[in-house]
């Protein structure tokens, strides 16, 4: 889903897509490029209908599964209702909830922010795996949502992230906890370099160089 945030400053997608990432492309270079770019594109969009279905359960107590991949997203869905059932105390009221850095100058939707804690879902495939992979980026993506979070609600800090990744071929998931020194490497190590190199490629390619 493209957001419309009223502003020129890039997402915290499009930042951390100027990172190499070496696994994606030996995987572009052992297939086709069509067959990589239709893959890439039905992720994107059972991705989408995950996070909707999730978003619709914490808002709502059920989610409708209409879709034309309802398999992946029932297991999805499956998978978040067993991290919730295994995770009682955490408890859910916010979701998808968009803001802007205007320090740092960027924008992010944060899944489920729940302070002092900051919930990231991402989902995957176990193939032979018990449970789904969790990959660095997923760690400086979250970070920059705590930040921002943080810079808008400076009287609910938030100090603590889970990255919890949902399975999309069985039901099983894979979380991970970020404290908040692990946070601010990430954010100051890695984010803030990358979006200095983003801003930086946006504003030659605006000049037309």
């Amino acid at each position: 889903m493209k957001r419309n945030y009223q502003n020129q400053y890039p997402s915290v997608t499009q930042v951390l897509g100027i990172l190499r990432k070496i696994g994606l492309e030996m995987w572009f270079k052992n297939n086709t490029a069509s067959f990589c770019n239709k893959e890439s594109s039905l992720g994107k969009q059972i991705g989408t209908e995950i996070h909707n279905a999730i978003e619709q359960y914490i808002l709502e107590g059920k989610a409708d599964i209409e879709s034309e991949y309802p398999e992946e997203v029932t297991n999805a869905l499956n998978s978040f209702i067993l991290f919730r059932k295994n995770n009682p105390y955490i408890e859910l009221t916010m979701s998808e909830v968009a803001l802007t850095s205007t320090l740092y100058g960027y924008n992010g939707t944060i899944d489920a922010p729940n302070p002092p804690i900051l919930l990231d879902w991402k989902s995957g495939k176990c193939k032979d795996k018990d449970t789904p992979p969790m990959y660095d980026e997923h760690k400086y993506q979250c970070a920059a949502y705590v930040y921002l979070w943080n810079e808008n609600n400076p009287g609910q800090l938030i100090n603590q992230a889970h990255i919890v990744i949902f399975a999309k071929d069985k039901v099983a998931y894979t979380i991970y906890t970020m404290n908040l020194k692990e946070i601010e490497a990430c954010f100051c190590n890695v984010f803030l370099s990358a979006l200095q190199i983003c801003n930086y490629q946006r504003n030659n390619k605006t000049k037309g160089n």
